[in-house]
């Protein structure tokens, strides 16, 4: 086999095969005859007059209730990312549903969505505080139990 190097490429055996060539085709000229269609004519139209009673039209329109109701979102979400998260999380899913039923119009489960949120969130908050002051007790306990050991 032979050493081409990297910089060159092997040699190509030119020819081989004869160049091909085909034969002129020739085409008839292509003309499409021209399209003429007849006018066509309709018979008239006689409809029968309709008469349609005169209608009374109602527009139903919601009329707003003041300020749109308080669904609670930040406290929901200070609650379920710096206090006891598995309730907090309920509050934000209450807040978001909340969100959703102002997006609706419906301000009534958006009061009562952004109450249960708030009553979520203060609920996480609580019991945050009562595990920190549980675990501390334990903590201080615990501390003192090997306080007492060591100094035996």
């Amino acid at each position: 086999m032979a050493d081409y190097g990297k910089d060159q490429p092997p040699p190509y055996a030119q020819g081989g095969y004869p160049p091909q060539q085909y034969p002129q085709q020739q085409y008839p000229p292509q003309q499409y005859p021209p399209q003429q269609y007849p006018a066509q004519q309709y018979p008239p139209q006689q409809y029968p007059a309709q008469g349609y009673p005169a209608q009374q039209v109602v527009v139903v329109q919601q009329q707003p209730r003041g300020p749109s109701p308080q669904t609670n979102a930040v406290l929901a979400w200070i609650a379920c990312l710096c206090f006891f998260w598995p309730l907090g999380l309920v509050a934000v899913l209450k807040a978001n549903e909340a969100d959703r039923c102002i997006g609706r119009g419906d301000f009534d489960g958006a009061r009562q969505n952004g109450d249960a949120a708030r009553k979520w969130a203060i609920a996480s908050i609580i019991t945050q505080v009562v595990l920190g002051v549980v675990v501390g007790i334990i903590y201080a306990i615990y501390v003192v139990a090997v306080l007492n050991a060591v100094s035996y």
